[in-house]
């Protein structure tokens, strides 16, 4: 049984240390580190510490993109986007967004060197975040809207159609043309990374339909050279019932784990919770053991009570919980 949970917001060596240690004498198997744009620009010898001293506590570590290029999940900027405004994805409407266009060269381009800095601190695993197209009401945006028109999802397109223009509208051919795209970027990403013998965790949103869902999550299962393929299905976050809106992604990455021959992961909601979720919580720890995970993290640490915008209004209680139900400590 393996049991992790996401750590970010500190970079002094010591504290990082003692708290990973706290970590693994709780029962955790394993802690992610969040690597943002900051960290690669100003952190990434002490990014490499970290990693150090939570192998030094016996911990595996996963490492993850969070908030680069705004196209992974995380609390974090961009400042490749923000000096780079024409790498971001533009709307249907026009539109231009800081979200890293997948058909960019320049945006892939900028992640793959990412991917050498995360690989480079030592991390087990390089944890590909919830690759996704923009989300509009991110930016404080017309949520109705969708990406990316850009020159060069345009010039895509056309390759692919015979030099059509790629339509204004959502139409199926053209939602079906953006799941590709990311499928295919995600597959370069997880190729770059085993050029260099570095094992990947790609954890998926827990969608499949709609303007942002995967409908084929095989298509991500069956990459040459995937580590793990993990999802996060926050059920509080979408306003879904713990236990069956687990249940249903934990059987789905199961099936598909076992279907490809790699690893299954799940996400148990830890940010933005009460005392009062304590049931739900342990509904969904259950649910994805009673589908055959052995495989848990939840985010994140000491229930993100640091971080006032993820935070509920008692984390210490809700960390108690949390603890008490991945590790029974």
């Amino acid at each position: 049984m393996s049991i992790g949970v996401s750590y970010f917001g500190n970079r002094i060596l010591r504290h990082v240390a003692a708290d990973m240690e706290g970590l693994a004498a709780d029962g955790f198997t394993g802690v992610l580190h969040t690597f943002t744009e900051n960290d690669l620009a100003y952190y990434r010898e002490s990014m490499g510490r970290i990693v150090e001293a939570s192998h030094a506590a016996g911990l595996e570590v996963q490492i993850a993109p969070w908030g680069v290029a705004q196209m992974f999940g995380g609390e974090a900027e961009s400042r490749f986007t923000a000096f780079n405004p024409d790498a971001g994805q533009v709307l249907d409407d026009g539109r231009a967004t800081p979200a890293g266009c997948p058909n960019n060269p320049a945006v892939r381009s900028f992640v793959r060197s990412w991917a050498d800095a995360a690989i480079d601190t030592g991390a087990d695993h390089v944890f590909w975040d919830e690759p996704h197209w923009v989300h509009p009401e991110h930016f404080g945006l017309d949520p109705a809207r969708w990406g990316c028109r850009c020159r060069h999802c345009q010039a895509r397109w056309a390759d692919r159609n015979g030099g059509a223009p790629m339509p204004a509208e959502l139409t199926d051919e053209v939602l079906a043309f953006r799941q590709d795209c990311l499928v295919e970027f995600v597959a370069d990403l997880v190729a770059h990374c085993q050029a260099q013998g570095a094992a990947t965790t790609v954890c998926l949103l827990p969608l499949v339909g709609g303007l942002h869902g995967l409908p084929d999550w095989s298509a991500v299962a069956g990459l040459p050279g995937l580590g793990i393929l993990a999802t996060d299905p926050y059920w509080k976050a979408f306003g879904e019932p713990a236990g069956p809106f687990v249940t249903r992604f934990s059987e789905l990455v199961g099936r598909l784990a076992a279907d490809h021959g790699v690893g299954a992961q799940i996400w148990i909601q830890g940010f933005r919770m009460e005392p009062s979720d304590e049931p739900g919580i342990r509904a969904a720890v259950a649910a994805a053991r009673a589908a055959g995970i052995e495989d848990l993290w939840t985010w994140g640490y000491e229930a993100c009570g640091h971080m006032s915008a993820l935070a509920g209004s008692d984390p210490a209680a809700v960390w108690e919980v949390l603890r008490d139900a991945l590790t029974g400590r």
